[in-house]
């Protein structure tokens, strides 16, 4: 009965760098990721209960890494029905220095889709968050997810092949 997460998608071995202490940058084409790295996220998506974008620039795809980046969040729930949570990776690692301050970075990250924004290990950090937030009255989360997994389990999901992941 325990949640799980994904992480870090749509993937991050190939990138060198650790994004604790840099900017990793990916050069592999959308194809390529998508037949390879995301390619479990494909099979698993409807069983995971939330999933956690990399700080990656996936420089052939998007300018931003994707957990800034609408493009692959709505990839994710759009293409490989993903239909939970979307967390930020920790907003105060150094791949994600990308998008200026920790409030800009949490407002980046919800813009491009996020539910979820983390900021581990530094409670002034937090704090700078929650008072530069603008908070919006909206759904509670809960109903989000619902809406979004009725909604996914009526599009069709990639192939499946027998014997796969996929196929548990």
């Amino acid at each position: 009965g325990m949640a799980n997460c994904g992480k870090h998608y749509p993937g991050h071995g190939w990138a060198i760098a650790d994004s604790h202490v840099a900017v990793p940058h990916d050069e592999r084409s959308r194809a390529e990721l998508l037949a390879r790295d995301a390619a479990p996220y494909r099979w698993l998506g409807p069983q995971l209960s939330a999933v956690m974008p990399a700080h990656v620039v996936y420089d052939r795809v998007d300018s931003a890494p994707a957990g800034f980046s609408r493009h692959w969040i709505d990839l994710l729930r759009e293409e490989l029905g993903f239909a939970g949570a979307v967390f930020s990776d920790d907003l105060l690692m150094e791949g994600a220095s990308t998008h200026g301050s920790v409030v800009e970075r949490a407002q980046a990250a919800l813009a491009a889709g996020c539910d979820l924004v983390l900021v581990c290990n530094a409670l002034d950090a937090m704090d700078e968050v929650l008072a530069g937030l603008r908070w919006r009255r909206t759904r509670a989360f809960g109903e989000r997810v619902q809406r979004r997994r009725r909604q996914a389990a009526q599009r069709p999901v990639g192939r499946r092949r027998p014997g796969s992941l996929g196929s548990l």
